[in-house]
């Protein structure tokens, strides 16, 4: 299971995962801006498209 997670996540990642930690948390949620709601919804983005990354890997790995 690591390893899968190894060929999922790049250092870069870890990165991301970091900024996105720290901007949620100091984000005014009753009062977003434009700007707080495309950082939301890009780091949604990535989210999501790593899950397909980690589930097309998974796949890879049980059927080889």
């Amino acid at each position: 299971m690591l390893e899968l997670l190894k060929k999922t996540f790049d250092k870069f990642d870890g990165l991301i995962i970091l900024a996105a930690v720290f901007l949620f948390t100091h984000f005014d949620y009753d009062n977003l801006s434009t700007l707080d709601k495309v950082y939301i919804a890009s780091f949604a983005v990535w989210g999501v498209t790593k899950l397909i990354r980690l589930y097309i890997i998974y796949k890879k790995e049980k059927e080889g």
